[in-house]
């Protein structure tokens, strides 16, 4: 196939030509984001039990729920929460489930469970999720007028327009509350009058109706008659007639005025309205963000007076700058190649051989990229930054093996013929090597086969077009630019290195067992250094950005919780390091109850403050001396997100007894905090909810005419708010409640003062047909997979994932009681998950290679010569780590996978060489010898050559580089020990084996 291309010049161009057009292209109109879409399906199913506690909601809604989903298939997980009032339930399923299907599934499966609920449950809604449909930006609306301008605006106006943007799949509002028409009950008044408040709510309803009539018939036209009985405004209802000589206005009054203040959302220190703005599946972030940044300014043109509209956060900032540094990280990467290759060869004419591969593989592969539905994102670019070593690597294997010939005399087209045909089948068994590697990786299951998936595809696909380069246009084109001329100081340099380096191996191959023993020690050191080096999932990202989740003590009203979160502000804003932040408080948008809250802090620019995690423990430290508040720090996952929090430790814990759980998770609480080493430690059991129970006597009811619902509705009208209708203004409809008096509401002995009508008419005080007494309550009943459950999250602080893991798990499995149970969930559960599927990936990979080189060399015993280099690098590898303070992680463990390709291509390249040599007649020591002095400088070249396009990758001094920079340590690291190492170790155990075979032949 070479020949070809070595004499067909033009062809072979145009061949090349057609990769880099089609690259550029595939450039600039490819997507750009973060990461890899990572889409888990996840079905939420919302029900609402207007009044019911969180006990009642598990027992008639969500337990029913739950048993018809357990006939779904593929489901991943069920989880669960009962709330006062409402159930939520998120069903997870596998990766690659239809979204639809699954969708169309959990609607029947739901469908079957409300026919067996009681009168009262609101029909479930489901909706379809989708956990790469992601937040990509948060708006804030504000401004020094009235609340009314601002909430409208955002609603009415803001959002709408949002919605219009391609790539915009949704927006959610918080902080804001719509405009209601309460209907307030003085109850006292009513019973001066003889009236309940169920009397109120039927005389309304019977009077705000707007119903059609019939029809009149005349000769030629009908005319339909509608019964226009809607209220128009607040006055109308308060002078609504009750009974005779009573009036609204008597026992209460209307008004037309916003929900109740249960949230609110602040924007350095000023109140606003947030819209959390979350794109489409497969939806390129940068492009939606800058439509809807577009929208923005056209917004604020038309804006009200003195109504401002911000941007909190928005992900396609950090992109840009990461996708761009990766980019120039990929760009000084190869000027730093071209420069190895430069000193190597001597010519700037021989170096433009081997650095024209790197754009054509390059925009290949991007191309392909295109061509597949990918998107450039942080891995494939850390796939491209790696292959632009690879790909100068396989052009300096030919490039140099021409040059040799052209030494030896050879010139032209018959130097390049010759000098690509002697490496050809060594380049095509390392590049076999590095593909078998990688492929086990595409089938790896969970987010982190589809994060590492897209590298490994990308990588392969550009070790392939490096191959098909390497055998066509460099032997072209170092057919006709290639000529051996005067060497420079670096060559004669080298000259000098080659012939110490003969006295060296010399040296080593008469003291095998000195060099085995200083072998085995370094590889020993290594293994030593394994064992202490800290072990995570994911190093933390430093994006300048963060959440704090926080909560008061349970039972508390919003408006000390209010006042707490103006604490943590005030923390923030004396903090140096914080540039904006904005907050969320109450029921709504972050939390489910008005005793959370949730921050979400922008740090300034990383040039004038330290790394994020230094800041996070700042205001970790702060928040702790707050009275009444329990924060948590957290970053917002990287992989395995699939709604909820993201920590670093998350485990579920499962069983049969809500109060026994409860004692289990003060324990290990208990036990995490004794420990040390952990931040942010805590449940989502919430068991001490101060709650007024009320017990109902059914004879007395059932004599008195009455029901439970009767008393329900009553109690709920007035302490709660009771839906009664709607209320129409212009072309906008509002909910119409009914609700008591503020100043009813501060006591619960104000019970006492509520009566309800018997089967004779008369009114009967509540109280005697009910007993109500405080004690201790749920403010939300967890379940997992149908059980009762809690999940422990915390973060950690001086200790490696594997460590907690460790602790937590003995904990538990010395402590459970009988049928109870826990697993990993969230970011821990990825993590191992994802060294399991590794660790499988990793030994296929072993075996892979080790199949490849036994064709290669046609031995059993070579390839474990070859493969010796392995060990050998791990050495480097936790060395390098130890030094950086770095730790061992997903992408750290994809640099040692990717260093068994390339330490065995080195070995590869000069043990091919010497089977060769011996099947001509040279003796081991000869062909030892006179392949080290073919193949030295080509390894020397590639080895390098892959350091260097990867130091800028190592030195992580770019956005998002935290990243990317521990493949490239493992790499570095790893290659560090195994060159110097390889080059003497392997031409002993070679030695040795052929030693003892000759000895075994001769007996």
């Amino acid at each position: 196939m070479y020949k070809f291309f070595i004499n067909r010049p033009v062809t072979t161009f145009m061949f090349m030509l057609t990769f880099i057009i089609l690259g550029i292209y595939a450039y600039k109109n490819i997507p750009v984001d973060r990461f890899p879409d990572v889409d888990f399906p996840v079905v939420s199913i919302s029900t609402t039990y207007e009044g019911a506690n969180p006990y009642v909601v598990d027992t008639v809604v969500t337990r029913e729920i739950e048993e018809e989903l357990a006939s779904i298939s593929g489901v991943d997980s069920i989880i669960a929460q009962s709330y006062t009032g409402v159930s939520r339930i998120s069903v997870v399923f596998d990766l690659g489930k239809d979204i639809d299907v699954a969708a169309q599934e959990v609607r029947d499966a739901v469908q079957r469970a409300y026919r067996r609920m009681p009168e009262g449950v609101d029909p479930p809604v489901v909706r379809k999720l989708n956990t790469s449909m992601a937040p990509i930006m948060a708006v804030l609306v504000h401004g020094d007028v009235d609340y009314g301008v601002i909430s409208y605006f955002a609603d009415k106006v803001v959002k709408r327009e949002f919605e219009r943007v391609r790539g915009v799949a949704e927006v959610h509002l918080g902080g804001f509350r719509d405009r209601v028409m309460w209907i307030r009950i003085d109850p006292e008044r009513l019973h001066s009058r003889n009236l309940t408040v169920t009397d109120v709510i039927e005389v309304f309803r019977k009077n705000n109706v707007e119903t059609p009539a019939g029809s009149i018939y005349s000769k030629n036209r009908e005319y339909v008659l509608r019964i226009i009985g809607k209220f128009k405004n607040a006055e109308e209802i308060n002078n609504l007639i009750l009974r005779d000589g009573v009036r609204l206005r008597d026992v209460g009054h209307a008004e037309f005025s916003y929900d109740e203040l249960r949230n609110a959302v602040r924007f350095n220190l000023k109140s606003a309205v947030a819209l959390i703005v979350y794109k489409e599946s497969k939806t390129n972030t940068v492009q939606a963000a800058e439509g809807v940044i577009r929208k923005i300014e056209e917004l604020r043109k038309v804006a009200p007076a003195g109504v401002n509209i911000d941007i909190n956060y928005d992900a396609s900032v950090f992109i840009k700058r990461s996708v761009a540094d990766a980019t120039h990280e990929i760009v000084i990467g190869s000027l730093l190649t071209a420069l190895v290759v430069f000193l190597f060869l001597g010519s700037v004419r021989f170096t433009l051989i081997p650095v024209s591969a790197i754009p054509i593989s390059i925009l290949g592969a991007i191309f392909v990229l295109y061509l597949t539905g990918n998107s450039l994102n942080t891995l494939s670019l850390l796939a491209l930054a790696v292959a632009v070593g690879i790909v100068i690597d396989d052009a300096i294997v030919v490039l140099e093996s021409i040059y040799r010939r052209n030494e030896e005399g050879l010139k032209g087209k018959e130097a390049a013929t010759v000098g690509t045909r002697i490496v050809v089948f060594a380049l095509l068994s390392s590049t076999a090597s590095l593909i078998v590697i990688f492929l086990p990786i595409l089938f790896l299951k969970g987010p982190v086969g589809v994060f590492f998936g897209v590298f490994s595809f990308t990588l392969i696909t550009s070790i392939a077009i490096s191959f098909l380069v390497s055998v066509s246009f460099t032997p072209m084109l170092s057919a006709r630019l290639v000529s051996v001329g005067k060497k420079n100081v670096f060559m004669r340099a080298y000259d000098r290195f080659e012939r110490i380096f003969d006295v060296a191996l010399r040296w080593s191959l008469n003291h095998k067992l000195i060099v085995l023993v200083l072998s085995f020690a370094t590889v020993a050191g290594g293994l030593q250094l394994a064992k202490i080096t800290k072990k995570e999932f994911f190093p933390v990202v430093d994006e300048g950005r963060f959440i704090i989740r926080f909560e008061t003590p349970l039972g508390s009203s919003f408006e000390f919780t209010n006042r707490k979160a103006r604490e943590i502000e005030k923390v923030l804003m004396s903090n140096p390091y914080v540039l904006r932040y904005g907050m969320a408080v109450g029921e709504g948008l972050v939390s489910p109850t008005v005793n959370g809250g949730m921050f979400f802090v922008t740090l300034k620019d990383r040039s004038v403050r330290p790394h994020q995690k230094v800041v996070m423990n700042m205001l970790r430290d702060e928040l702790r001396k707050i009275k009444d508040v329990r924060a948590s720090v957290e970053v917002p996952s990287v992989v395995g997100a699939r709604g909820g929090r993201q920590t670093d430790i998350q485990y579920v814990v499962r069983g049969e007894s809500l109060e026994e759980l409860g004692r289990i998770a003060d324990n290990l609480t208990s036990f995490l905090r004794e420990k040390g080493g952990y931040a942010d430690i805590d449940t989502d059991i919430r068991i001490n909810q101060p709650e007024i129970k009320i017990r109902i006597d059914r004879d007395k009811l059932r004599d008195l005419g009455l029901n439970v619902e009767d008393i329900g509705n009553t109690l709920t009208a007035l302490f709660g708010k009771f839906w009664v209708g709607t209320y129409e203004l212009g072309s906008e409809s509002y909910d119409t409640y009914v609700k008591a008096e503020e100043s009813f509401l501060k006591t619960y002995e104000n019970l006492k003062k509520v009566f309800v009508r018997g089967k004779k008419g008369d009114l009967i005080p509540i109280t005697s047909v009910i007993e109500y007494e405080l004690g201790p309550g749920y403010t939300v009943i967890n379940r997992y997979n149908r059980q009762y459950s809690f999940i422990l999250f915390a973060n950690l602080r001086d200790k490696s994932l594997g460590e907690a893991v460790s602790e937590i798990e003995g904990f538990l499995r010395d402590r459970l009681p009988p049928g109870y149970t826990f697993e990993p969930t969230g970011q821990t559960k990825e993590f191992q998950r994802a060294f399991a599927g590794l660790a499988l990936a990793l030994i296929i990979a072993v075996a892979g290679v080790y199949m490849i080189l036994a064709s290669l060399f046609e031995s059993l015993v070579h390839p474990f010569t070859v493969m010796l280099t392995l060990p050998l690098a791990i050495s480097g590898v936790f060395g390098l780590i130890y030094i950086t303070g770095g730790s061992l992680n997903l992408p750290s463990y994809f640099g040692v996978i990717l260093l068994i390709g390339l330490v065995a291509r080195d070995s590869v390249l000069f043990i091919e060489r010497i089977v060769q040599l011996r099947k001509e007649g040279e003796t081991v020591r000869d062909a030892i010898m006179k392949a080290r002095k073919e193949r030295l400088r080509p390894i020397l070249m590639t080895t390098l050559t892959i350091m260097f396009a990867l130091l800028p990758v190592a030195l992580g001094i770019t956005e998002g580089a935290e990243l990317r920079q521990p493949l490239a340590v493992a790499v570095i690291g790893g290659l560090t020990t195994a060159l110097p190492l390889s080059l003497f170790v392997i031409p002993v155990v070679y030695e040795f084996f052929e030693g003892i075979r000759f000895r075994f032949r001769r007996t």
